[in-house]
């Protein structure tokens, strides 16, 4: 141990909140991948559970900034705590928002690609919370780097998924439903590209404390 750490030890609380952060995300993933498997029975306590976890992520975040006021020894620098903390809001928020989305559009049936939309997005927010949680163990930076470079993979399908998504869509006969339908799938792929932003702010910062 230094010996500066002896004298100002770091603000570990800055680690447990993001960890607590990324648990919600996938929490909240989670229960949108419930959500695209129920369509058709109309279930909206998914929508309340990830609403929930959006309104406890954002007092989160709350507490991160309040307490980057004060801290001395933060074990990030500022700016790096400042960026993860929206990134990480970023995407709980497009999940809760995709998620009213469906709810509100009373989806009637079985539609395969929003279950491949959530598969890719259940693997980020997992990805996202192994990077999140080696955060200040330098020596696994190697790890880190991973769970972005497998972040950054699922993105890069997502964009083909939306494409063959979108294009079957017009096979449909009914003009509502597809643009209920395309505007879900465009918004899952945001889901996917801020869980992206994510990976690239976490490799960010295995650049700086390599």
């Amino acid at each position: 141990m230094r010996i500066r750490d002896i004298i100002l030890p770091e603000d570990h609380l800055f680690l447990i909140i993001f960890q607590e952060l990324s648990d919600n995300i996938v929490q909240a993933s989670s229960h949108l991948a419930d959500l695209v498997a129920d369509t058709d029975k109309g279930n909206s306590l998914h929508c309340q559970k990830i609403h929930q976890l959006e309104h406890e992520s954002d007092e989160l975040v709350r507490k991160i900034f309040e307490r980057l006021e004060e801290s001395l020894i933060p074990p990030l620098e500022p700016d790096e705590i400042e960026r993860l903390s929206k990134a990480l809001d970023d995407v709980i928020d497009i999940i809760d928002w995709v998620a009213h989305q469906i709810c509100n559009y009373q989806l009637d049936g079985s539609y395969p690609h929003l279950g491949k939309f959530t598969e890719y997005i259940v693997i980020s927010t997992t990805e996202i919370q192994k990077g999140v949680n080696l955060l200040g163990s330098w020596d696994q930076i190697k790890e880190i780097k991973n769970t972005y470079m497998n972040i950054n993979q699922i993105y890069s399908r997502s964009s083909d998924l939306l494409s063959t998504a979108v294009t079957e869509l017009f096979s449909l006969q009914d003009p509502i439903l597809i643009i209920k339908l395309k505007d879900i799938y465009e918004n899952l792929e945001e889901v996917l590209q801020e869980c992206n932003d994510v990976g690239h702010v976490l490799s960010e910062i295995t650049i700086r404390h390599r």
